[in-house]
């Protein structure tokens, strides 16, 4: 169990989502990823990386910065949390088979603290009330709106034929 990393364990426990989400917070935490709460954005701060996830997680986020919930969903779907599965059945664990597994239990036992906490426990894990708000609670997509398309109208009550009783020639 101390063997496997907090983003491993993320992944053995929760899956790609969870990964994405301990990543999330270990950069925020680390100072590498500025958000902004109130708008549930995340820009770069700094570039360093220890883990292929984390790169893959800065390499995300464009200048101009990315939504957290939308973060989430583009971290979880590359191929270095994809990466993660190998890493766990190096290490002789199966995410298919992890409610039989001891390694499985004493996490949930014991979660610790830190991320291996939020790796175990997920969004309840987080220590920080603000960034836990932000997972928890993500701000609604933004509505699309149609281009418009102007109508020129000449008619008195708006309609785009004639007004009723209006006198055609015929």
């Amino acid at each position: 169990m101390e063997t496997l990393t907090a983003y491993e364990v993320a992944w053995l426990v929760g899956g790609a989502e969870r990964a994405a989400l301990v990543t999330l917070v270990a950069l925020a935490a680390d100072g590498r990823l500025e958000i902004a709460y109130k708008r549930q954005r995340v820009k770069v701060a700094r570039t360093e990386s220890t883990y292929p996830v984390e790169a893959a997680a800065l390499a995300l986020v464009p200048d101009s910065g990315l939504g957290v919930a939308e973060f989430l969903v583009r971290l979880a779907a590359t191929k270095e949390v994809a990466g993660l599965d190998a890493a766990v059945r190096a290490k002789g664990q199966l995410r298919f088979l992890r409610w039989f597994s001891s390694t499985y239990r004493d996490l949930a036992a014991r979660p610790g603290s830190g991320l291996r906490r939020v790796a175990v426990l997920g969004a309840a894990g987080i220590e920080d009330a603000q960034l836990r708000e932000v997972v928890e609670h993500p701000l609604p997509e933004m509505p699309k709106v149609a281009s418009i398309k102007p109508v020129r109208d000449n008619t008195v009550d708006g309609s785009i034929g004639p007004s009723p009783g209006t006198w055609t020639a015929g």
